[in-house]
C-alpha cells in the first residue's frame, strides 16, 4: 500500500500546531538556562559533550568533555577529555548547529531538544490517530505525554531521553505503519528509528528488544515471513553491537565519566528506601495528579464498554498490539530491578523505563474507546480535550517553576563562571594556561561556561584534593563562597594565593606554605579587579 504524508500532516495541522504551542508554553522562558536545577550534573556531562566536539574538530568516534580529570577514572588513566558514552548524535547535531549559528549559548542546545521533543510528539498524535482514528483522541495522547512533568522538564534540557523517546516514538508509529499493510519500507523506517533511540540511551533496547520479540510471534503465526524481517533486525542489532565494542574500546583505554554498571538494591530495606524516597519525592512528577485520575478514568471506561459489547478477539485475528506491551512492560521490570539503586534520585530513570510504556498504554486505551461520530459529538469531544489540555498545561508550567527551586547551588556557579573569561583577560591569564576549578559543582559547568579545559574538584575529600594537587595545572580558580564554606575543613585553602578576583570568583596560585590564617588573609591579598 502506498502511503502519503500530506494525508497526515494537513488535516491534521491545528492539533499539531497546538502541541508545538503547548511544548513552547512550558519550556521558552527557561530556554537560555545554564545547566542547573535538578540533576544539573548530568546536564552540565551533556552540555560538555556537544562543545566537546568544537574542541576535537567534530570527531564523533572520540567524544570527550572539558574535564581534564574524570571523577569515575583510575588515577593511573592518562589526563585526557575523551570518554566513553553512549553514541552522542544528539549532541553532535547540536555541536554543528553551534558552528553554524557562531554560539555556543545553552539556548542553541535546549532550543534543538525542544525541537526534537516536538517531532516526537507529531510522531505519538500520528500514531495515535493511526490506532484511534481520531483527532481529539490523538490530540489528548500527545497532550498527556507533553505535559507530564518530568518529560516537560527534560523536553528542553541538555540530557537525550526525550531526543531518544522521540525516536521510539517514531519508529513505534513506523511499525504501526508496517502492521497496518503498508509498504516494507516502514519495517526498515521502524528499526532505523528504534535502533537510533536505543543507541542514544541504552535503556531503550528493552524497547527493541520488545519490537523483536512482538516481530517473532508475528512470525510464528505466520503473520509475516522471515525473509523480509531478518535484515532490518539484523542490521539494527549489528550497529548497537559495533558501537557496544567500540565504546568498551574507549572505556579501556580512555575511562567514562558516565555511568557504565548496573545498580541493583543490595537489601529488602535498600528496596523500601528507594520506593518510599520514590513515591515522596517523584509521585507527581512522573503524571500530574490529573492525569492519574485520566488513565483510571479511560481504563474503567474500556472496561464497561468491553463488558456491555462482549467483545471477543477473533481466533483468527492479527496478533493485538497489547502483547508488544506486555513484553515491553516485562522488560522494564527487568530493567528496573537491574537499575533500582538510581531510582531513587533519578527522575528520569522513569522517563528511560516506565513512561513510553504508559503512554503507549493510553493510546491502547483511547483506541479501545467506541468512536466518536457526529458533528455535535466530534466538537464536543474536542472542546473536552481541549479544555483538558489547558489545564495540564498550566499545571505543568507550575510545577516546572517548583522543580527549578531544587539544585539553586548548580545554578549559582553557572553565574559565577560566566564571567570568567572576561577577569582572566583583565588579569592577563591566556587561553592556553591551564587551571584547576577547586570545589565547583557541577564538574562540567566551569569549563561550558568558559568554554576552555580543566582539571576541577567537586567535594572537599582530602585524598580527592590532594590528588588533584599533583595535576599539572598553572593557575586556581575557586568561588569565594566556596572558599568561606571549606576553609575550615579544607587545609588546602590556607595555601591559596589570591592572584586576582571579582564579585563571585577567585584566581589562584598554590603556595607551599600556609598564608592565610582566617579567610580575611585571603581576600586581603588582592583588590578586586574591574573590567
Amino acid at each position: 500500500m502506498r502511503f502519503s504524508a500530506t494525508k497526515l500532516f494537513y488535516p491534521h495541522l491545528p492539533g499539531l500546531m497546538a502541541l508545538a504551542l503547548i511544548a513552547c508554553a512550558i519550556s521558552v522562558k527557561h530556554l537560555n538556562e545554564p545547566p542547573a536545577y535538578i540533576h544539573a550534573w548530568a546536564q552540565a556531562d551533556n552540555y560538555s559533550l556537544a562543545l566537546g566536539f568544537l574542541h576535537n574538530g567534530g570527531d564523533l568516534f572520540h567524544p570527550q568533555t572539558l574535564i581534564l580529570n574524570k571523577q569515575q577514572m583510575d588515577p593511573d588513566m592518562p589526563l585526557t577529555t575523551v570518554t566513553a558514552c553512549d553514541p552522542p548524535l544528539h549532541h553532535y547535531c547540536v555541536s554543528l548547529l553551534m558552528r553554524l549559528l557562531g554560539t555556543t549559548a545553552p539556548w542553541v542546545f535546549r532550543g534543538w531538544t525542544l525541537a526534537v521533543s516536538i517531532f516526537g510528539m507529531w510522531m505519538l498524535y500520528a500514531l495515535a490517530f493511526l490506532l484511534a482514528r481520531s483527532k481529539s483522541k490523538a490530540f489528548l495522547a500527545a497532550a498527556v505525554c507533553s505535559t507530564a512533568p518530568c518529560f516537560a522538564y527534560y523536553s528542553s534540557s541538555f540530557i537525550p531521553t526525550v531526543p531518544a523517546l522521540s525516536c521510539a516514538l517514531a519508529g513505534l508509529f513506523c511499525y504501526a505503519m508496517h502492521l497496518r499493510g503498508y509498504s516494507q519500507r516502514w519495517l526498515f523506517a521502524a528499526l532505523a528509528m528504534l535502533t537510533l533511540a536505543m543507541l542514544q540511551r541504552t535503556s531503550l533496547a528493552v524497547l527493541w528488544v520488545a519490537v523483536a520479540c512482538f516481530h517473532l510471534l508475528r512470525l510464528l503465526r505466520h503473520e509475516t515471513s522471515w525473509r523480509r524481517s531478518w535484515l532490518p533486525f539484523s542490521l539494527g542489532a549489528l550497529a548497537f553491537a559495533a558501537y557496544y565494542l567500540w565504546n568498551m574500546h574507549l572505556r579501556a583505554g580512555y575511562g567514562s565519566l558516565f555511568l557504565s554498571s548496573l545498580l541493583p538494591v543490595q537489601s529488602a530495606d535498600q528496596a523500601s528506601d528507594v520506593l518510599q524516597n520514590v513515591h515522596d519525592r517523584w509521585a507527581f512528577h512522573y503524571f500530574q495528579r490529573l492525569q492519574h485520575w485520566l488513565v483510571v478514568a479511560l481504563a474503567v471506561c474500556v472496561l464497561v464498554c468491553m463488558f456491555v459489547r462482549r467483545q471477543r478477539r477473533q481466533r483468527n485475528g492479527a496478533l493485538s498490539l497489547w502483547w508488544l506491551l506486555a513484553i515491553w512492560l516485562g522488560g522494564e521490570v527487568l530493567f528496573a530491578l537491574a537499575m533500582f539503586a538510581q531510582y531513587k534520585d533519578h527522575d528520569y530513570y522513569f522517563l528511560d523505563s516506565f513512561f513510553l510504556p504508559i503512554v503507549f498504554m493510553i493510546v491502547l486505551l483511547l483506541a479501545k474507546l467506541p468512536d466518536i461520530k457526529g458533528k455535535i459529538a466530534t466538537s464536543a469531544s474536542m472542546v473536552v480535550v481541549v479544555a483538558l489540555a489547558t489545564v495540564m498545561t498550566w499545571q505543568a508550567i507550575e510545577m516546572q517553576e517548583l522543580r527549578r527551586k531544587e539544585g539553586v547551588e548548580a545554578l549559582q556557579t553557572a553565574i559565577a563562571y560566566k564571567s570568567a573569561n572576561r577577569m582572566f583577560k583583565a588579569a592577563g591569564v591566556g587561553d592556553n594556561v591551564s587551571m584547576l576549578a577547586l570545589f565547583a559543582y557541577p564538574q562540567n559547568t566551569p569549563f561550558c561556561m568558559m568554554d576552555r579545559e580543566g582539571f576541577v574538584v567537586m567535594w572537599n575529600d582530602t585524598t580527592v584534593v590532594n590528588h588533584a594537587l599533583t595535576f599539572p595545572f598553572d593557575v586556581v580558580v575557586i568561588e569565594d563562597n566556596s572558599f568561606r564554606r571549606y576553609f575550615d575543613e579544607a587545609p588546602v585553602l590556607g595555601r591559596l594565593h589570591r592572584i586576582a578576583g571579582n564579585d563571585t570568583l577567585s584566581l589562584c596560585s598554590i603556595a607551599d606554605s600556609v598564608e592565610n590564617k582566617t579567610t580575611e588573609d585571603f581576600f586581603r591579598n588582592k583588590d578586586n579587579i574591574t573590567y
